[in-house]
Protein backbone atom coordinates (compact mmCIF):
# COMPACT_ATOMS: atom_id res chain seq x y z
CA UNK A 1 0.00 0.00 0.00
CA UNK A 2 1.51 3.75 -1.01
CA UNK A 3 1.89 5.75 1.87
CA UNK A 4 -0.52 8.37 0.87
CA UNK A 5 -3.32 5.57 1.14
CA UNK A 6 -2.09 4.15 4.22
CA UNK A 7 -2.48 7.54 5.70
CA UNK A 8 -5.92 8.25 4.39
CA UNK A 9 -7.05 4.52 5.48
CA UNK A 10 -6.10 5.66 8.50
CA UNK A 11 -8.02 8.84 8.26
CA UNK A 12 -10.70 7.37 7.23
CA UNK A 13 -10.93 5.00 9.74
CA UNK A 14 -11.41 8.28 12.07
CA UNK A 15 -13.92 9.74 10.46
CA UNK A 16 -16.23 6.96 9.55
CA UNK A 17 -16.01 6.28 13.64
CA UNK A 18 -17.27 10.44 13.62
CA UNK A 19 -19.95 9.88 11.26
CA UNK A 20 -21.11 6.95 13.24
CA UNK A 21 -20.82 8.97 16.89
CA UNK A 22 -20.66 12.73 15.98
CA UNK A 23 -17.41 13.64 18.28
CA UNK A 24 -16.74 10.19 19.71
CA UNK A 25 -13.99 8.96 17.19
CA UNK A 26 -11.88 6.11 18.31
CA UNK A 27 -8.03 6.52 19.49
CA UNK A 28 -5.29 7.12 16.51
CA UNK A 29 -4.56 4.30 14.49
CA UNK A 30 -1.66 2.60 14.79
CA UNK A 31 -0.12 3.67 11.65
CA UNK A 32 1.67 6.93 12.33
CA UNK A 33 2.80 8.95 9.82
CA UNK A 34 6.65 9.61 10.39
CA UNK A 35 7.20 12.89 8.65
CA UNK A 36 5.13 16.22 7.40
CA UNK A 37 5.05 14.97 4.21
CA UNK A 38 2.68 12.83 5.56
CA UNK A 39 0.95 14.71 7.40
CA UNK A 40 0.33 17.27 4.46
CA UNK A 41 -1.45 14.55 2.54
CA UNK A 42 -3.90 13.80 5.44
CA UNK A 43 -4.64 17.48 5.18
CA UNK A 44 -5.28 17.33 1.98
CA UNK A 45 -7.09 14.28 1.99
CA UNK A 46 -9.37 14.91 5.49
CA UNK A 47 -9.18 18.35 6.52
CA UNK A 48 -9.67 20.54 3.16
CA UNK A 49 -12.65 21.88 1.93
CA UNK A 50 -11.84 20.04 -1.26
CA UNK A 51 -13.73 20.98 -4.58
CA UNK A 52 -15.12 17.19 -4.90
CA UNK A 53 -16.68 17.20 -1.41
CA UNK A 54 -20.56 18.21 -0.57
CA UNK A 55 -22.73 18.70 2.30
CA UNK A 56 -21.38 22.17 3.50
CA UNK A 57 -23.80 24.67 2.14
CA UNK A 58 -26.41 22.93 0.27
CA UNK A 59 -29.81 24.95 2.05
CA UNK A 60 -27.71 27.61 3.75
CA UNK A 61 -28.81 30.65 0.81
CA UNK A 62 -32.10 29.55 0.55
CA UNK A 63 -32.98 31.42 3.89
CA UNK A 64 -31.70 35.26 3.48
CA UNK A 65 -32.99 38.05 1.76
CA UNK A 66 -30.80 37.65 -2.12
CA UNK A 67 -32.76 35.21 -3.45
CA UNK A 68 -36.83 34.70 -4.38
CA UNK A 69 -38.85 31.92 -5.59
CA UNK A 70 -39.14 31.71 -9.54
CA UNK A 71 -42.59 31.34 -11.13
CA UNK A 72 -44.52 27.91 -10.68
CA UNK A 73 -43.55 25.08 -12.85
CA UNK A 74 -45.22 21.71 -12.79
CA UNK A 75 -42.28 19.30 -11.03
CA UNK A 76 -40.57 16.45 -13.03
CA UNK A 77 -42.35 13.08 -12.17
CA UNK A 78 -40.93 12.43 -8.83
CA UNK A 79 -39.91 15.51 -7.95
CA UNK A 80 -40.77 16.66 -4.32
CA UNK A 81 -40.21 20.71 -4.19
CA UNK A 82 -40.41 20.44 -0.25
CA UNK A 83 -36.32 19.27 -0.12
CA UNK A 84 -36.34 23.38 -1.45
CA UNK A 85 -39.54 24.87 1.13
CA UNK A 86 -38.23 23.34 4.27
CA UNK A 87 -35.10 26.24 4.64
CA UNK A 88 -37.03 28.92 2.17
CA UNK A 89 -39.47 29.18 4.68
CA UNK A 90 -37.19 28.35 8.00
CA UNK A 91 -39.93 25.75 8.78
CA UNK A 92 -38.14 24.64 12.65
CA UNK A 93 -38.36 21.02 11.36
CA UNK A 94 -36.70 21.22 7.94
CA UNK A 95 -34.09 18.26 8.52
CA UNK A 96 -37.16 16.19 8.58
CA UNK A 97 -39.19 17.43 5.85
CA UNK A 98 -36.26 17.26 3.50
CA UNK A 99 -35.13 13.78 4.41
CA UNK A 100 -38.81 12.84 3.79
CA UNK A 101 -38.45 14.54 0.31
CA UNK A 102 -35.29 11.84 -0.22
CA UNK A 103 -33.12 15.24 0.08
CA UNK A 104 -29.73 13.82 1.96
CA UNK A 105 -27.20 16.15 1.77
CA UNK A 106 -28.16 18.01 4.54
CA UNK A 107 -26.27 17.75 7.78
CA UNK A 108 -23.73 20.24 7.23
CA UNK A 109 -22.92 19.43 11.52
CA UNK A 110 -21.49 16.38 10.69
CA UNK A 111 -19.72 17.13 7.77
CA UNK A 112 -17.71 20.25 9.44
CA UNK A 113 -17.12 17.84 12.30
CA UNK A 114 -15.49 15.37 10.05
CA UNK A 115 -12.94 18.08 8.17
CA UNK A 116 -12.37 19.22 12.31
CA UNK A 117 -11.86 15.91 12.85
CA UNK A 118 -8.83 15.39 10.15
CA UNK A 119 -7.08 18.41 11.18
CA UNK A 120 -7.40 17.22 14.70
CA UNK A 121 -5.83 14.27 13.93
CA UNK A 122 -2.97 16.19 12.03
CA UNK A 123 -2.05 18.17 15.06
CA UNK A 124 -2.53 15.07 17.69
CA UNK A 125 -0.03 13.45 15.10
CA UNK A 126 2.86 16.79 14.87
CA UNK A 127 5.00 15.65 17.92
CA UNK A 128 5.83 12.21 16.46
CA UNK A 129 6.78 12.99 13.09
CA UNK A 130 10.44 13.66 12.40
CA UNK A 131 10.87 16.17 10.12
CA UNK A 132 12.77 19.84 10.18
CA UNK A 133 11.30 22.45 12.34
CA UNK A 134 10.07 24.66 9.00
CA UNK A 135 8.37 21.50 7.58
CA UNK A 136 6.27 21.01 10.64
CA UNK A 137 5.40 24.74 10.84
CA UNK A 138 4.34 24.36 7.12
CA UNK A 139 1.69 21.60 8.59
CA UNK A 140 0.84 23.21 11.79
CA UNK A 141 -0.20 26.55 10.56
CA UNK A 142 -2.14 24.78 7.80
CA UNK A 143 -4.26 22.86 10.76
CA UNK A 144 -4.80 25.42 12.78
CA UNK A 145 -5.98 27.83 10.15
CA UNK A 146 -8.59 25.19 9.04
CA UNK A 147 -10.16 24.33 12.35
CA UNK A 148 -10.57 27.96 13.13
CA UNK A 149 -12.21 28.82 9.96
CA UNK A 150 -14.79 25.71 10.25
CA UNK A 151 -15.17 26.73 13.97
CA UNK A 152 -16.45 30.15 12.92
CA UNK A 153 -18.93 28.67 10.11
CA UNK A 154 -20.66 26.01 12.62
CA UNK A 155 -21.03 28.72 15.74
CA UNK A 156 -22.54 31.07 13.15
CA UNK A 157 -24.89 28.39 12.09
CA UNK A 158 -25.72 26.61 14.88
CA UNK A 159 -25.33 29.55 17.63
CA UNK A 160 -26.87 33.11 18.28
CA UNK A 161 -24.92 35.50 16.75
CA UNK A 162 -21.77 36.80 19.13
CA UNK A 163 -22.67 40.29 19.44
CA UNK A 164 -26.55 39.63 20.23
CA UNK A 165 -25.75 36.69 22.98
CA UNK A 166 -21.75 34.87 23.35
CA UNK A 167 -23.28 33.17 26.67
CA UNK A 168 -25.49 31.40 24.83
CA UNK A 169 -25.30 27.38 23.25
CA UNK A 170 -22.62 27.62 20.67
CA UNK A 171 -21.39 24.03 19.35
CA UNK A 172 -19.14 21.75 20.83
CA UNK A 173 -14.92 22.50 20.69
CA UNK A 174 -13.71 19.01 19.53
CA UNK A 175 -10.08 19.55 19.60
CA UNK A 176 -8.37 15.78 19.66
CA UNK A 177 -8.58 13.03 17.89
CA UNK A 178 -8.69 10.50 19.82
CA UNK A 179 -11.61 9.79 23.00
CA UNK A 180 -11.03 12.17 25.73
CA UNK A 181 -11.32 10.92 29.43
CA UNK A 182 -14.04 13.81 30.49
CA UNK A 183 -17.00 13.44 27.86
CA UNK A 184 -17.70 17.17 28.49
CA UNK A 185 -16.75 17.58 25.02
CA UNK A 186 -19.49 16.80 23.84
CA UNK A 187 -21.16 19.61 25.38
CA UNK A 188 -21.93 22.83 23.85
CA UNK A 189 -20.05 25.50 24.70
CA UNK A 190 -21.25 29.10 24.94
CA UNK A 191 -20.43 31.30 21.79
CA UNK A 192 -18.00 33.11 23.40
CA UNK A 193 -15.89 30.27 24.10
CA UNK A 194 -16.57 29.14 20.41
CA UNK A 195 -15.28 32.40 19.75
CA UNK A 196 -12.04 31.96 22.35
CA UNK A 197 -10.63 29.17 20.49
CA UNK A 198 -11.11 30.10 17.36
CA UNK A 199 -9.41 33.30 17.76
CA UNK A 200 -6.58 30.79 19.50
CA UNK A 201 -6.47 29.01 16.21
CA UNK A 202 -6.43 31.44 14.12
CA UNK A 203 -3.79 33.47 16.43
CA UNK A 204 -1.32 30.32 16.57
CA UNK A 205 -1.29 30.05 13.07
CA UNK A 206 -0.89 33.48 12.03
CA UNK A 207 2.42 33.20 14.71
CA UNK A 208 3.32 30.05 12.43
CA UNK A 209 3.29 31.17 9.73
CA UNK A 210 4.81 34.56 10.40
CA UNK A 211 7.92 31.91 11.74
CA UNK A 212 8.76 31.04 8.08
CA UNK A 213 10.16 32.52 5.22
CA UNK A 214 8.14 35.22 3.51
CA UNK A 215 7.67 33.34 0.39
CA UNK A 216 6.48 30.10 2.44
CA UNK A 217 3.70 32.83 3.92
CA UNK A 218 1.40 32.78 0.96
CA UNK A 219 1.21 30.47 -2.44
CA UNK A 220 -1.26 29.93 -5.11
CA UNK A 221 -1.54 26.22 -4.40
CA UNK A 222 -4.73 25.76 -3.15
CA UNK A 223 -3.45 25.59 0.74
CA UNK A 224 -4.10 28.32 3.35
CA UNK A 225 -1.52 31.04 4.34
CA UNK A 226 -0.82 34.12 6.34
CA UNK A 227 -3.10 36.32 4.34
CA UNK A 228 -6.02 33.93 4.63
CA UNK A 229 -5.61 33.50 8.30
CA UNK A 230 -5.73 37.38 9.02
CA UNK A 231 -8.59 37.77 6.45
CA UNK A 232 -10.20 35.52 8.76
CA UNK A 233 -9.21 37.26 12.09
CA UNK A 234 -10.60 40.05 10.31
CA UNK A 235 -13.68 38.82 9.69
CA UNK A 236 -13.78 36.83 13.38
CA UNK A 237 -13.15 40.95 14.53
CA UNK A 238 -16.08 42.21 12.63
CA UNK A 239 -18.23 39.55 13.78
CA UNK A 240 -16.88 40.59 17.70
CA UNK A 241 -17.59 44.13 16.94
CA UNK A 242 -13.61 44.64 18.00
CA UNK A 243 -13.42 47.37 15.36
CA UNK A 244 -9.83 47.91 15.85
CA UNK A 245 -8.31 44.45 15.61
CA UNK A 246 -10.73 44.13 12.95
CA UNK A 247 -9.55 47.14 10.32
CA UNK A 248 -5.99 46.31 11.53
CA UNK A 249 -6.09 42.45 10.11
CA UNK A 250 -8.13 43.93 7.17
CA UNK A 251 -5.19 46.63 6.29
CA UNK A 252 -2.76 43.38 6.20
CA UNK A 253 -4.73 41.96 3.76
CA UNK A 254 -4.58 45.33 1.96
CA UNK A 255 -1.34 45.65 1.74
CA UNK A 256 -0.48 42.16 0.50
CA UNK A 257 1.17 42.55 -2.82
CA UNK A 258 0.53 39.25 -3.81
CA UNK A 259 -3.13 40.44 -4.31
CA UNK A 260 -4.78 43.41 -6.20
CA UNK A 261 -8.65 44.61 -6.90
CA UNK A 262 -9.66 43.03 -10.78
CA UNK A 263 -11.25 45.76 -12.92
CA UNK A 264 -14.40 44.33 -14.34
CA UNK A 265 -13.58 46.38 -17.40
CA UNK A 266 -11.44 43.69 -17.70
CA UNK A 267 -13.87 41.52 -18.14
CA UNK A 268 -15.51 42.25 -21.45
CA UNK A 269 -18.93 41.75 -22.89
CA UNK A 270 -18.27 39.82 -26.47
CA UNK A 271 -20.53 40.45 -29.46
CA UNK A 272 -20.90 36.92 -31.79
CA UNK A 273 -21.09 36.16 -35.27
CA UNK A 274 -24.81 36.33 -35.56
CA UNK A 275 -24.93 39.89 -33.27
CA UNK A 276 -25.80 38.04 -29.74
CA UNK A 277 -24.15 39.74 -26.76
CA UNK A 278 -22.68 37.22 -24.98
CA UNK A 279 -21.39 37.98 -21.30
CA UNK A 280 -18.18 36.79 -19.62
CA UNK A 281 -18.99 35.97 -16.23
CA UNK A 282 -15.81 36.52 -13.63
CA UNK A 283 -14.27 34.02 -11.43
CA UNK A 284 -12.82 33.93 -8.12
CA UNK A 285 -12.90 30.57 -7.83
CA UNK A 286 -9.69 29.69 -8.93
CA UNK A 287 -6.55 32.01 -8.85
CA UNK A 288 -7.11 33.25 -12.23
CA UNK A 289 -8.30 36.36 -10.31
CA UNK A 290 -5.76 38.46 -8.80
CA UNK A 291 -8.02 39.03 -5.91
CA UNK A 292 -7.68 35.07 -4.30
CA UNK A 293 -6.25 34.70 -1.76
CA UNK A 294 -7.73 30.67 -0.95
CA UNK A 295 -10.48 28.83 -2.85
CA UNK A 296 -12.25 26.29 -1.26
CA UNK A 297 -15.78 24.25 -1.69
CA UNK A 298 -17.53 22.49 -4.53
CA UNK A 299 -19.61 24.42 -7.16
CA UNK A 300 -22.64 22.29 -7.11
CA UNK A 301 -22.49 21.92 -3.21
CA UNK A 302 -22.85 25.77 -3.36
CA UNK A 303 -25.04 26.66 -6.13
CA UNK A 304 -26.57 23.00 -6.74
CA UNK A 305 -29.99 23.64 -5.47
CA UNK A 306 -30.42 27.62 -6.74
CA UNK A 307 -29.55 26.48 -10.45
CA UNK A 308 -31.79 24.72 -13.19
CA UNK A 309 -32.51 20.94 -11.78
CA UNK A 310 -33.18 19.25 -15.23
CA UNK A 311 -31.97 19.31 -18.61
CA UNK A 312 -35.16 16.60 -19.46
CA UNK A 313 -38.87 17.56 -20.47
CA UNK A 314 -40.93 16.71 -18.41
CA UNK A 315 -43.59 14.00 -19.47
CA UNK A 316 -47.00 15.29 -18.98
CA UNK A 317 -45.86 19.18 -18.69
CA UNK A 318 -43.57 19.20 -22.06
CA UNK A 319 -41.32 22.07 -20.11
CA UNK A 320 -37.90 21.57 -18.57
CA UNK A 321 -37.31 22.41 -15.04
CA UNK A 322 -35.76 25.88 -14.79
CA UNK A 323 -34.45 26.96 -11.60
CA UNK A 324 -37.19 27.14 -8.77
CA UNK A 325 -34.84 30.70 -7.39
CA UNK A 326 -33.46 33.35 -8.70
CA UNK A 327 -31.73 36.72 -7.52
CA UNK A 328 -33.92 38.63 -5.51
CA UNK A 329 -35.40 41.73 -6.87
CA UNK A 330 -34.40 43.59 -3.41
CA UNK A 331 -31.09 42.76 -4.78
CA UNK A 332 -31.24 43.43 -7.93
CA UNK A 333 -32.56 46.86 -7.49
CA UNK A 334 -29.31 48.10 -5.05
CA UNK A 335 -27.44 47.67 -8.39
CA UNK A 336 -27.48 50.97 -10.55
CA UNK A 337 -27.86 49.80 -14.10
CA UNK A 338 -23.83 50.56 -15.01
CA UNK A 339 -22.58 48.84 -12.32
CA UNK A 340 -19.99 46.17 -14.03
CA UNK A 341 -21.26 43.36 -11.17
CA UNK A 342 -25.06 42.95 -12.36
CA UNK A 343 -23.40 41.90 -15.42
CA UNK A 344 -20.04 40.34 -14.54
CA UNK A 345 -21.44 38.60 -11.48
CA UNK A 346 -24.63 37.18 -11.66
CA UNK A 347 -25.34 34.43 -13.98
CA UNK A 348 -28.41 34.95 -16.45
CA UNK A 349 -30.10 32.07 -17.86
CA UNK A 350 -33.04 30.84 -20.08
CA UNK A 351 -36.52 29.86 -17.96
CA UNK A 352 -36.96 26.33 -19.47
CA UNK A 353 -37.74 26.57 -23.29
CA UNK A 354 -39.04 30.27 -23.61
CA UNK A 355 -36.87 32.92 -24.29
CA UNK A 356 -37.44 35.06 -20.95
CA UNK A 357 -34.58 35.23 -19.22
CA UNK A 358 -34.10 35.33 -15.07
CA UNK A 359 -31.22 36.34 -13.06
CA UNK A 360 -30.06 33.25 -11.21
CA UNK A 361 -29.09 32.90 -7.47
CA UNK A 362 -25.49 32.43 -8.23
CA UNK A 363 -22.42 33.14 -9.88
CA UNK A 364 -18.34 34.24 -9.92
CA UNK A 365 -17.14 31.13 -10.40
CA UNK A 366 -16.49 29.31 -13.55
CA UNK A 367 -19.13 27.04 -15.31
CA UNK A 368 -17.46 26.28 -18.79
CA UNK A 369 -16.95 22.47 -17.93
CA UNK A 370 -20.02 20.52 -19.99
CA UNK A 371 -21.39 18.59 -17.67
CA UNK A 372 -22.31 21.73 -15.35
CA UNK A 373 -23.30 24.19 -18.47
CA UNK A 374 -25.25 21.15 -19.79
CA UNK A 375 -27.15 21.34 -16.19
CA UNK A 376 -27.25 24.96 -15.88
CA UNK A 377 -28.58 25.43 -19.71
CA UNK A 378 -26.03 28.54 -19.38
CA UNK A 379 -23.70 28.09 -22.57
CA UNK A 380 -27.30 28.18 -24.78
CA UNK A 381 -27.08 31.90 -24.33
CA UNK A 382 -24.13 32.57 -22.49
CA UNK A 383 -20.52 32.77 -22.62
CA UNK A 384 -18.52 31.77 -19.69
CA UNK A 385 -14.76 33.00 -19.05
CA UNK A 386 -12.02 30.63 -19.63
CA UNK A 387 -11.65 27.26 -18.74
CA UNK A 388 -9.20 27.34 -15.04
CA UNK A 389 -7.99 24.59 -13.59
CA UNK A 390 -9.00 23.62 -9.84
CA UNK A 391 -12.61 25.70 -9.74
CA UNK A 392 -14.05 25.87 -6.64
CA UNK A 393 -17.32 26.70 -5.34
CA UNK A 394 -16.09 29.67 -3.67
CA UNK A 395 -13.16 31.70 -2.02
CA UNK A 396 -11.49 34.21 0.70
CA UNK A 397 -10.71 37.18 -1.31
CA UNK A 398 -9.59 40.75 -1.35
CA UNK A 399 -12.62 42.73 -1.49
CA UNK A 400 -13.62 41.21 1.43
CA UNK A 401 -11.23 42.90 3.67
CA UNK A 402 -12.05 46.13 1.90
CA UNK A 403 -15.27 45.86 3.16
CA UNK A 404 -14.75 44.87 6.35
CA UNK A 405 -12.38 47.76 6.80
CA UNK A 406 -14.79 50.38 5.36
CA UNK A 407 -16.98 48.75 7.82
CA UNK A 408 -15.15 48.90 10.97
CA UNK A 409 -13.76 52.01 10.20
CA UNK A 410 -17.32 53.99 9.31
CA UNK A 411 -18.45 51.92 13.19
CA UNK A 412 -15.53 54.00 14.75
CA UNK A 413 -16.07 57.13 13.59
CA UNK A 414 -13.39 57.20 10.98
CA UNK A 415 -15.17 58.39 8.11
CA UNK A 416 -12.74 59.17 5.62
CA UNK A 417 -10.96 56.34 5.52
CA UNK A 418 -13.87 54.39 5.38
CA UNK A 419 -15.19 56.71 2.52
CA UNK A 420 -11.89 55.79 0.65
CA UNK A 421 -11.70 52.40 1.36
CA UNK A 422 -15.47 52.34 -0.34
CA UNK A 423 -14.11 54.13 -3.13
CA UNK A 424 -11.11 52.10 -4.10
CA UNK A 425 -13.21 48.92 -4.41
CA UNK A 426 -15.65 50.79 -6.70
CA UNK A 427 -13.22 52.37 -8.90
CA UNK A 428 -12.83 48.89 -10.35
CA UNK A 429 -16.59 48.11 -10.86
CA UNK A 430 -17.35 50.48 -13.26
CA UNK A 431 -16.54 52.16 -16.51
CA UNK A 432 -13.84 55.23 -15.56
CA UNK A 433 -16.53 57.31 -17.65
CA UNK A 434 -19.87 56.18 -15.49
CA UNK A 435 -17.44 55.98 -12.01
CA UNK A 436 -18.19 59.02 -9.45
CA UNK A 437 -16.94 58.93 -5.83
CA UNK A 438 -19.51 58.57 -3.07
CA UNK A 439 -19.60 61.23 -0.13
CA UNK A 440 -21.52 61.04 2.50
CA UNK A 441 -23.41 63.69 5.00
CA UNK A 442 -23.96 61.35 8.41
CA UNK A 443 -21.74 58.51 9.84
CA UNK A 444 -25.36 56.37 9.58
CA UNK A 445 -25.42 57.44 6.08
CA UNK A 446 -22.11 55.87 5.16
CA UNK A 447 -22.89 52.71 7.31
CA UNK A 448 -25.84 51.84 5.30
CA UNK A 449 -24.33 52.36 2.35
CA UNK A 450 -21.07 50.31 3.12
CA UNK A 451 -23.80 47.75 4.22
CA UNK A 452 -25.24 48.02 0.73
CA UNK A 453 -21.85 47.73 -0.81
CA UNK A 454 -20.88 44.38 1.01
CA UNK A 455 -24.41 42.61 -0.58
CA UNK A 456 -23.54 43.81 -3.66
CA UNK A 457 -20.25 42.76 -3.78
CA UNK A 458 -20.13 39.56 -1.71
CA UNK A 459 -23.73 38.34 -2.85
CA UNK A 460 -23.89 34.59 -2.99
CA UNK A 461 -20.84 33.75 -1.40
CA UNK A 462 -22.33 32.29 1.78
CA UNK A 463 -21.81 35.66 3.90
CA UNK A 464 -24.99 37.27 3.66
CA UNK A 465 -27.08 35.26 6.14
CA UNK A 466 -24.30 35.62 8.45
CA UNK A 467 -24.35 39.74 8.26
CA UNK A 468 -28.09 39.92 8.79
CA UNK A 469 -27.85 37.97 11.56
CA UNK A 470 -24.96 40.55 13.47
CA UNK A 471 -26.76 43.10 11.82
CA UNK A 472 -29.99 42.87 14.06
CA UNK A 473 -31.83 39.71 12.46
CA UNK A 474 -34.21 41.97 10.50
CA UNK A 475 -37.51 40.41 9.18
CA UNK A 476 -37.82 38.58 5.97
CA UNK A 477 -40.33 37.47 3.63
CA UNK A 478 -40.35 34.92 1.00
CA UNK A 479 -43.01 34.02 -1.47
CA UNK A 480 -43.33 30.10 -2.53
CA UNK A 481 -45.67 29.52 -5.78
CA UNK A 482 -47.95 26.79 -4.75
CA UNK A 483 -49.47 26.57 -8.49
CA UNK A 484 -49.94 28.61 -11.88
CA UNK A 485 -52.87 30.88 -9.69
CA UNK A 486 -51.56 30.68 -6.24
CA UNK A 487 -48.76 32.23 -3.88
CA UNK A 488 -48.15 31.76 -0.22
CA UNK A 489 -45.86 34.38 1.35
CA UNK A 490 -43.91 33.43 4.69
CA UNK A 491 -42.24 35.76 7.35
CA UNK A 492 -39.24 35.37 9.48
CA UNK A 493 -39.90 37.63 12.06
CA UNK A 494 -37.03 40.38 13.52
CA UNK A 495 -34.59 38.63 15.50
CA UNK A 496 -36.40 34.74 15.14
CA UNK A 497 -35.60 31.97 16.51
CA UNK A 498 -34.74 30.53 13.21
CA UNK A 499 -32.18 32.71 12.46
CA UNK A 500 -30.08 29.93 14.47
CA UNK A 501 -31.25 26.78 12.90
CA UNK A 502 -31.67 23.74 14.39
CA UNK A 503 -29.23 20.94 14.63
CA UNK A 504 -30.22 17.91 12.95
CA UNK A 505 -32.41 15.18 14.96
CA UNK A 506 -29.02 12.60 13.83
CA UNK A 507 -26.73 14.47 15.36
CA UNK A 508 -28.82 14.90 18.98
CA UNK A 509 -29.52 11.06 18.81
CA UNK A 510 -26.35 10.36 18.31
CA UNK A 511 -25.00 12.74 21.05
CA UNK A 512 -26.74 12.27 24.18
CA UNK A 513 -25.33 15.48 25.65
CA UNK A 514 -26.22 17.60 22.76
CA UNK A 515 -29.01 20.46 23.44
CA UNK A 516 -31.36 21.61 20.71
CA UNK A 517 -31.59 25.33 19.81
CA UNK A 518 -34.86 27.00 21.07
CA UNK A 519 -37.23 26.24 17.83
CA UNK A 520 -40.41 28.35 17.07
CA UNK A 521 -43.87 26.45 15.83
CA UNK A 522 -44.19 24.69 13.01
CA UNK A 523 -44.25 28.22 10.33
CA UNK A 524 -47.71 28.96 8.32
CA UNK A 525 -47.93 30.92 5.74
CA UNK A 526 -49.10 34.82 6.42
CA UNK A 527 -50.77 35.06 3.62
CA UNK A 528 -51.73 33.27 0.38
CA UNK A 529 -53.22 34.81 -2.45
CA UNK A 530 -55.25 32.92 -5.48
CA UNK A 531 -55.22 34.47 -9.10
CA UNK A 532 -57.90 33.86 -11.40
CA UNK A 533 -57.30 32.81 -13.94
Amino acid sequence: MKLRDKILAAAALLAMTACNDFLEPNSKSEFVPKDAVSLNELLLGEAYLRNDLSEFNAFINLLDDDIQASSYQMPNDGFDANRYTAAFTWQPNMFEIMDNANERKTNIYKSYYELILGANAVLDYLPEVNDTPENIARVEAQAYALRGFYYLNLVNLFGMPYNYAPDSLGVPLKLKSAIEESDDYLARKTVGEVYTQILSDLHAAEATYLSLPVADQWKPNYRTSLPMVQLLLSRTYLYMENWEKAAYYAQQVMNNKNFALHDLNSVPLTTTADDRTVRNYLSYGSYSSPETIWPYGGINDMFGWVTEYSTTQNSVSGNIMHSYFEASQELIETFVDYDLRLSRYIVESSKGLTDETMYLAFGKVNITSKAITDKYKVTRDYYITKTATGEFGRSLRLSEAYLNYAEACAMMGSTQEATDAVNTLREYRFDPEDFEEETFDTQEELIEFVRDERRRELCFEGQRWFDLRRWGMPAITHTWHDSESSTSTYRLEECDLMYTIPIPNEALEKNGKLKQNPLPEERKPINTTTNEQ
